[in-house]
């Protein structure tokens, strides 16, 4: 899952709508920071510039979390002292559709993705590249788990009968389905079985 941390006061109360999509926890102070990025690693920071000592700090740690500094009033100075530890720089008043493309830029680069993203749970299937991919770890497939992939990520909660998966697979055998199937299960994902209708759904 794509997580991203934000200690920028005005961004607190719009996080449920821009970012639903996504992993995200709110810090009001530096020191808050420090904690959460102690517990847990983050994809994206979004931080107002007078976060920029506690970022500072973090990269002394070795900490190279992509960052977004939002500021009020635009000067040289604060925009090369962004830039001096940061990746991104957006002035205030802040734009919702502008936001959600820098954010949106980020998660494409650590994911190798624009678009055509279809999460589910903490997998994330790229369909313009055909990958999978859990948190950041790209997952090894054979072929024909690679289709059977597509066809339930494509396919959402909707019911695939067998013969629909044979076609896809080239293949009538029962046995190396429920092999493929027990090795997706494996992995995280949910497929279940209907025996009244013969099919799969992963839900």
């Amino acid at each position: 899952m794509f997580k991203i941390l934000i200690c920028e006061e005005s961004l607190s109360y719009l996080a449920p709508t821009i970012f639903a999509n996504y992993a995200y926890k709110i810090a009001k102070n530096a020191e808050e920071i420090l904690e959460l990025t102690y517990e847990q690693n983050f994809n994206l920071y979004l931080f107002h510039l007078e976060c920029f000592s506690v970022l500072k700090e973090l990269r002394e740690t070795k900490d190279t979390t992509p960052t977004i500094f939002i500021d009020e009033y635009y000067s040289l100075n604060n925009f090369k002292k962004a830039f001096s530890v940061g990746d991104d720089y957006i002035l205030k008043p802040l734009y919702i559709d502008e936001l959600k493309i820098r954010v949106n830029y980020h998660y494409s680069k650590i994911y190798n993705c624009n678009n055509n993203i279809i999460i589910y749970k903490n997998f994330y299937y790229h369909a313009n590249s055909q990958q999978l991919f859990l948190h950041k770890e790209k997952v090894k497939l054979s072929p024909n788990e690679l289709k059977l992939i597509t066809l339930f990520f494509t396919n959402l909660n909707r019911a695939i009968s067998k013969e629909i998966i044979y076609e896809e697979l080239e293949s009538q055998s029962d046995g190396s389905l429920r092999v493929y199937i027990s090795r997706l299960n494996k992995l995280g994902l949910d497929i279940n079985y209907e025996r009244s209708i013969a099919s799969y759904t992963l839900s």
